[in-house]
């Protein structure tokens, strides 16, 4: 069945759907987004920011952001052949701008697909652990972003005892220790 289009914001899009049987589903749809792990191996520390958003107040996260700031965008992108170096260089472009740090070996490490059925919104997750320091941020005007080096212990501690909310970011960040062998079952 064909979709229609009911909203169309500048982040969300509203599309409504209908089953063989004629019964009307709405779907939310964003851009995707990324959010990356920057591990330094040499003092075994992850960096996180805090930043002060207008939806949720205060947020511990890893740094990231959309990949594409509409949906129109998006659309523009989404089925290229590049996508992965498209979403890298997004990627690289909020650490630059974020938290000061220029990546040399961003890789996707992780993709999640949206939370739910009624909600599209895929995260990108990108690892990095060759970094040069450029001596600043360079934020966006509204955007209040603090960073500070977590030893991996105390990220572990953050993730299980729900400082970090993101629960795909949580799961994201213990995949990556787990597969680094900071984590064993």
């Amino acid at each position: 069945m064909p979709e229609v289009i009911k909203y169309e914001g500048k982040i969300i899009r509203v599309v409504r759907k209908l089953s063989p049987s004629g019964k009307e589903f709405e779907i939310a749809t964003r851009p995707p987004g990324t959010r990356i792990l920057i591990h330094n191996p040499k003092t075994d520390q992850i960096l996180l920011t805090t930043e002060i958003r207008l939806d949720i107040g205060k947020d511990l996260r890893l740094p990231g952001g959309k990949v594409r700031d509409t949906n129109q965008e998006w659309d523009q992108i989404k089925d290229n052949n590049d996508l992965n170096d498209i979403i890298i260089e997004a990627a690289a472009k909020e650490v630059r701008e974020e938290v000061g740090l220029e990546p040399e070996d961003l890789k996707v490490f992780l993709v999640f697909p949206s939370g739910g059925p009624t909600i599209k919104w895929d995260m990108y997750y990108l690892v990095t652990n060759k970094f040069t320091d450029l001596g600043k941020q360079s934020l966006e005007e509204d955007e209040r972003i603090v960073t500070k080096w977590y030893p991996v212990t105390e990220v572990i501690k953050l993730c299980l005892s729900g400082h970090l909310q993101e629960g795909r970011t949580v799961a994201a960040i213990l995949q990556y220790l787990y597969s680094i062998g900071k984590i064993s079952l």
